[in-house]
């Protein structure tokens, strides 16, 4: 039975691996699992020299509510619920501090100059994994 009961969470264990390596691809666009209470850094690909024209939006695919942004012009909304967590690297990287479950959705990072969109948006769907999945071997 101890045997079955191995086999059967090894093979939980092997298929969420499989998934969360196998969605990366759909629709382009790239997805980061992150376990909550961790950081992450969000990368803007078409990110220009000068942060200044970076602007960071995020959307809630579950909530069905209006995108919130969280960065303009390179600088934090001050009324947004993650500004303490929040910060802009250098290359407009977005970086979250204390990753929560609150914080799964979709995020895009855009560059304006001069109010004209530059180049094509950056997307990238973060997904908050709620604990860490260990398996525990005993004979």
């Amino acid at each position: 039975m101890l045997v079955w009961f191995m086999f059967f969470h090894l093979l939980i264990y092997i298929i969420m691996i499989t998934e969360i390596y196998c969605v990366s691809g759909i629709s382009g666009v790239p997805h980061v699992f992150i376990s909550s209470g961790e950081n992450v850094r969000l990368s803007c690909n078409n990110a220009l020299s000068d942060c200044k024209s970076t602007t960071w939006t995020y959307y809630n695919r579950f909530r069905y509510s209006a995108a919130v942004e969280l960065i303009a012009g390179g600088i934090k909304k001050k009324d947004t619920e993650r500004h303490d967590r929040l910060s802009l690297e250098s290359d407009c990287c977005l970086n979250i501090k204390n990753v929560t479950e609150e914080d799964y959705g979709l995020y895009t990072c855009q560059q304006f100059v001069n109010g004209q969109k530059q180049g094509t948006d950056a997307r990238v769907s973060l997904h908050v994994l709620h604990g860490k999945f260990m398996i525990m071997w005993s004979i």
